[in-house]
């Protein structure tokens, strides 16, 4: 089942009629929670992250969509789905209502819910570490709004793709000026030593809630940490490189290019996680 504006309604069923903005512009954000333990994992990190999109973007918010509004809506869809007794991934988004061009002539908000479950088993970490490499042929831009998680998502598309192609697991997007990003799903983490580096939100990176966590608690756990901007050079140089998402929470890298990578660390920062949302 999906949740359309407050209405379960069948998968299959036909949605949206052409003028749909989200459709037309990817006039539109969305958030993708994990729904593990009974409960939306740090969902309240994810509400507000998304209002605050939706109040840059210009959309009007309805006084009603308050953060126990939405999260007894995701709750509904689940339990209409047969996933509330599941690990599952919920998509959650935004759009504004139809109707003009690139001038909407209604800048009211709608909402989508859509639910799946994880084929995955209870959140670990990944047994076997991934395979990454640079992307080149389109760049990020690093602007305030490339912080957002919205309808342009297509140099992901075609990373990924690339990715796909190239027998990897992730591909790391550079931004305009031929620094470290972000991957294809997820913020990118060096390890030296015990000093963790992540690129700055001002690279156009997505203000990623993992990543907003570790940075938040990094030094609490032992660790100084940096946001700095990193050039793709820069990796070869690590002991570890990790990468961050609200799905998968963190998953080690083993190999980029020819040099293999150890996970540590990465698995010491997965436990702390878990202690943090079962607190």
């Amino acid at each position: 089942m999906i949740n359309l504006n407050g209405s379960l309604l069948p998968n299959a069923q036909n949605l949206f009629k052409s003028g749909n903005r989200a459709f037309l512009y990817g006039d539109q954000l969305f958030e993708t929670i994990r729904f593990e333990y009974g409960k939306l994992l740090f969902w309240e990190e994810h509400y507000f992250r998304l209002m605050g999109g939706a109040c840059m973007l210009r959309m009007e918010i309805p006084q009603h969509l308050n953060i126990e509004f939405l999260e007894n809506e995701i709750i509904k869809t689940l339990k209409a789905s047969n996933l509330f007794e599941c690990n599952s991934r919920v998509r959650l988004c935004f759009y504004r209502s139809d109707g003009g061009f690139y001038l909407p002539t209604n800048r009211s908000l709608e909402y989508l819910i859509e639910v799946d479950k994880l084929i995955e088993k209870p959140l670990i970490l990944n047994n076997s570490g991934l395979v990454i490499d640079v992307f080149h042929d389109h760049y990020k831009p690093n602007q305030t709004i490339s912080n957002l998680k919205g309808g342009n998502s297509l140099v992901s598309v075609l990373s990924s793709i690339f990715a796909d192609e190239n027998d990897l697991d992730e591909a790391i997007i550079l931004n305009l000026e031929s620094n470290i990003c972000e991957t294809t799903s997820s913020n990118i983490f060096i390890v030296t030593d015990k000093h963790i580096i992540t690129p700055p939100l001002s690279s156009g990176c997505v203000n990623g809630i993992v990543r907003k966590k570790i940075i938040e608690n990094a030094s609490l756990w032992g660790y100084s940490i940096e946001e700095k901007s990193m050039k793709s050079f820069e990796l070869i140089k690590a002991d570890e490189i990790f990468l961050t998402n609200s799905i998968k929470w963190i998953q080690w890298v083993s190999r980029y290019k020819k040099k293999s990578f150890k996970n540590d660390i990465s698995a010491y920062l997965f436990q702390k996680l878990q202690l943090l949302v079962l607190d």
